[in-house]
Parts: structure tokens; sequence; C-alpha cells
């Protein structure tokens, strides 16, 4: 009686945490939202987004015929109306011309001088995944912030790999949770696959592969008010993002692009696959 009384205060409070932490994110990505309407020059008002409920006065359109006319850029022509007619000419010019168009529209551009990443072994442990008997590694990604030392970024990496390998092994790294945020919590079933199908880890280990988890809130939170924290606070020193600066997808893979670099130098993993 005694545990479930403890149990359910610990929900509670949770719970409280929880909302209070809703409550400011939302509110701090408000402010982020209107600093970058500000920066932008917009002095509109925000309008709602399109609703899930189709009889709702602003349902979201699912009819093609609806649409507003288009057109897609030719990703053979260079951006002067010239036509793009050997395979030189596309790598040495167009492929960069669309490069620095998703830069400059779609994901920002990468700063300069990005501080430098030291992984270091936080824990190793036998385990099982499945009936596969596993070395897994916990890491850590430490950004150097001796730029900044008011934030601190580290970078949190799972790798697994199977026990009786006899060599290096082909990994397959996802963007993940290591752990919930309150515990440990079991894998949720995959409603793409059958409940009789083994999960991707098991999949990787019955093939002699190993896994890996890249936690992408620990590069960099996936809201606006994370935005003055994470490798894109530190690299701002704690100064709001301008527009045409890296957002969140792009620090993401930043994040993995280091994971990549420490792949290359563990001798468990096949740095080649």
């Amino acid at each position: 009686m005694l545990l479930c009384v403890i149990s359910g205060g610990v929900h509670a409070v949770q719970a409280q945490f929880a909302q209070a932490d809703r409550d400011s994110i939302n509110r701090y990505s408000y402010l982020d939202f209107q600093e970058m309407k500000k920066s932008l020059s917009i002095e509109i008002e925000n309008r709602p987004g399109p609703s899930g409920d189709p009889l709702a006065a602003n349902a979201a359109n699912t009819d093609e015929s609806n649409v507003r006319s288009y057109s897609l850029p030719n990703p053979l022509m260079f951006s002067d109306g010239k036509k793009v007619t050997n395979q030189k000419d596309w790598w040495v010019k167009r492929r960069s011309e669309i490069v620095n168009d998703f830069e400059s529209e779609v994901y920002g551009r990468l700063p300069e001088n990005l501080p430098k990443v030291n992984w270091v072994v936080k824990s190793v442990k036998d385990t099982i995944v499945g009936s596969f008997p596993v070395q897994e590694k916990t890491m850590l990604g430490i950004v150097d912030n001796s730029a900044f030392p008011e934030i601190k970024v580290e970078i949190e990496l799972v790798v697994g790999t199977p026990k009786e390998a006899t060599g290096p092994v082909p990994v397959v790294m996802e963007f993940g949770f290591i752990n919930w945020p309150f515990g440990k919590r079991a894998p949720e079933p995959n409603y793409f696959m059958s409940a009789y199908e083994p999960l991707w880890k098991q999949q990787l280990l019955s093939q002699g592969w190993g896994y890996a988890i890249l936690v992408p809130s620990s590069i960099q939170a996936d809201h606006g008010a994370g935005l003055k924290s994470g490798i894109i606070g530190l690299v701002n020193k704690g100064a709001a993002r301008a527009p045409e600066e890296w957002g969140v997808l792009r620090a993401w893979a930043w994040g993995a692009s280091r994971a990549l670099d420490y792949f290359e130098k563990d001798a468990d993993v096949d740095q080649k696959k």
C-alpha cells in the first residue's frame, strides 16, 4: 500500500514538472518566433495552420485541383538559364548551386570554426538483445566550449556490437532515445511490422552487424526555446539565431557527422561499412 501511494505521488509530481516544462518551452519558443519575425520585417499577424478536421473552416486541403499553380526548378539547368550538358558541369557547378539553395532557403549555413568534439567512454556493459549477446558502449561527445563556457554540450551515443564478433562489424545508426526522460521504457512495437517480426537491433545482430543510437536532443533541442542552448546556442554564445544561420536539422546532421568521426576510430566498427 505504501508503494502504491509513493508511486502515485511520484507520477503526480512528474506530471506537474512536465507541464511546467511545456509551458516554459512554449513561452520561450514564442519569444524566439517573434524575434525571427522582427528580423525578417514580418509585421502581419499569425494565421492558424491547417486543421486536421475536414469540417473546420481552415481544414487542410486534400484536393490537388485546389493547389495553386507552381513550377519546380529544373535540376539540370543552371541558375542563369543554361542547360547542364555534361557530367563535369553537374559536379563542378550545378550541384553547388543546388546545395547553396538548400543552405540559404531550407537548412541554413554551417557556421565557421565549429568546435571540436572529444569522444569519451562513459560505460561499457554486456547485455542481451533478443537472444543475441551484445557489448554495449555508452559514449559522450564532449563539445569544446572554451569559447563560451556558460553552455555545455555533450552528445549522447550508444554503440552495440555482437559480443562474439572476431573483428570490426558494420553498424547502422538511428536518431533515437537511450533512456526515456523518467527512466527506461520498453520499446514500442512498430506498426509497419508484424508483431512476430524481429526488432531492428535483432535483425542487425542476426547478420553479425552492430547498431548505434544517437540522441538528437543532446545535440540541439527541437524547439525555439532551445536555440540559445545546444550546439547552436554554444556557437552563437547564447545570442539569438539569424535567419540564414543553421537550424535544428542541420545541427543534427553535424552531430551525426561527428559520430561518424568516432566510428572511424572504434576498433569494433568497420569504418568502411
